[in-house]
């Protein structure tokens, strides 16, 4: 009984309180959490290789965990897609009361992850060498970059199953259960980190085989409680996989949009890693650093817009469009003063964390301090960002998150980058920073001429229920 209230009170926060800051807050706090757990996973590589290989060897795996990222998220971005379409129907049908629904497209969603997961497990894993060999970096970095992407390749299946239980759970107002297994993985990942490459010498392979162990080891876990939770608002039963060529249709109409958005996002950042690389590898090693602090600072922000998705797409669904626009005003104004106050509180700090990972290299330390102090004055311009992202996906808006993705990275940084440093022959780190303030900046007047075109309504036939479906 204690649960089915739990579960009441979360649809009653997302429907009905009436104060939507307490209420965003609270479920967006667990999505904030998980997110971060997420990120921490190649935080933690990087700091245990940082700290833990010789000086020789120290760049060139931070480098190589970092320009590894942006393969793996272009894999990543087709689950993102599939989790975001599947978390915005689920909770159109679930603001509906149309259960059964929602419980078939959870069911398409993690047959769809499944078979994405292991054809881009093996993609990546034949494509390691070829991607290494085009960044054109030294020898070692390259070797570390094959290993990594070989290794963590496996993630795929198991990472692309979790997001899909994610997306069933994070519709429904459930945010905290996806959050302890994240805690449990993050643990995980830690401790064997550490012995792989304290005790073990296993290097950047070993940070590599850490993370896979610890996405690999909670999938049992959160299968059985996808078929055996029977008090959760969504949970499975076995005819709900029969292959429904209606519902991936469905699910694709609005996963591509978002799937490409990302992969666009991750193929411009693997580009311009590539173009950083030419400013030598201590630029490439504070670039890094830079960008996964700014993500850790970024991670409140993006639980706003991931729980905004669920307000949006709930109240939508319920006939509430008022509620659903209002959701998204009292984001922004959230995610703007979060940003402005963690700006003051993190500029005078940058340098110190920094030098948590960069210590032993002077140049990189300093060049990563200016990039930070550029990186942290936009914050309140990506939390805006953030918001308009939650706002598109929730209403099932998503092909505008693929335009506004593709002209912040393909029209305005490349360019505007290659425009610096060819044309004007600025060779020299600044002009990265410079790119990115202003596609951010130009980003953020985008997103607000798209969300005035942004339709709050149904992207479901909503059927009229009798009473709400019992199960």
């Amino acid at each position: 009984m204690q649960r089915v209230d739990k579960k009441q009170r979360n649809k009653d926060i997302i429907l009905n309180s009436p104060n939507l800051y307490k209420s965003i807050i609270l479920l967006a706090l667990p999505i904030f959490l998980s997110n971060l757990l997420k990120s921490l996973h190649s935080f933690i590589d990087m700091y245990f290789v940082s700290n833990l290989l010789d000086i020789e060897a120290k760049s060139s795996g931070i480098n190589a965990i970092n320009l590894s990222n942006s393969p793996i998220n272009i894999t990543i971005s087709i689950a993102a897609g599939l989790m975001v379409a599947g978390s915005a129907l689920i909770a159109q049908y679930l603001g509906a009361k149309m259960r059964g629904d929602a419980k078939k497209t959870a069911g398409m969603l993690l047959v769809l992850s499944l078979i994405f997961g292991i054809i881009l497990n093996v993609g990546l894993f034949f494509l390691a060498p070829v991607i290494a060999k085009w960044f054109d970096v030294s020898s070692l970095t390259e070797t570390f970059m094959v290993q990594y992407l070989q290794i963590r390749s496996f993630e795929m299946v198991p990472l692309f199953l979790f997001f899909a239980f994610q997306a069933s759970r994070q519709s429904s107002g459930d945010t905290v259960t996806p959050v302890l297994f994240n805690i449990a993985s993050f643990i995980v990942n830690v401790v064997f980190t550490y012995i792989f490459m304290k005790f073990l010498r296993l290097g950047v392979a070993g940070s590599a085989y850490a993370t896979l162990i610890a996405q690999g080891i909670i999938l049992p876990f959160f299968l059985v409680m996808m078929f055996k939770d029977k008090k959760a608002e969504v949970y499975l039963d076995v005819r709900d996989l029969n292959f429904d060529t209606r519902r991936i249709l469905k699910i694709f109409s609005m996963a591509w949009p978002i799937a490409i958005s990302q992969s666009f996002t991750s193929l411009g950042f693997m580009i311009l890693n590539k173009l950083i690389v030419g400013f030598g590898e201590q630029t490439v090693s504070a670039f890094s650093i830079g960008n996964n602090i700014n993500m850790l600072i970024l991670m409140p922000v993006m639980g706003i817009g991931g729980v905004l998705a669920t307000f949006v797409g709930q109240n939508i669904g319920a006939g509430n469009e008022g509620r659903a626009r209002d959701s998204v005003k009292k984001s922004t104004i959230l995610s703007v003063s979060i940003m402005l106050i963690g700006m003051v509180i993190i500029i005078p700090f940058r340098r110190a964390l920094g030098g948590i990972f960069l210590s032993d290299l002077p140049e990189a330390l300093e060049l990563s301090s200016q990039y930070m102090m550029f990186l942290f004055l936009g914050l309140p311009l990506m939390a805006i960002y953030q918001v308009f992202m939650g706002a598109y996906q929730g209403s099932g808006e998503t092909k505008f998150s693929l335009i506004l993705s593709i002209i912040r990275l393909w029209f305005l940084r490349i360019p505007i980058l290659l425009f610096y440093d060819k044309v004007l022959g600025l060779h020299y780190p600044d002009v990265i920073w410079y790119a990115m303030v202003i596609s951010n900046f130009a980003s953020m007047m985008i997103g607000l001429v798209l969300y005035s075109f942004c339709k709050f309504k149904p992207k479901i036939n909503i059927e009229k229920q009798l009473e709400e479906i019992n199960v």
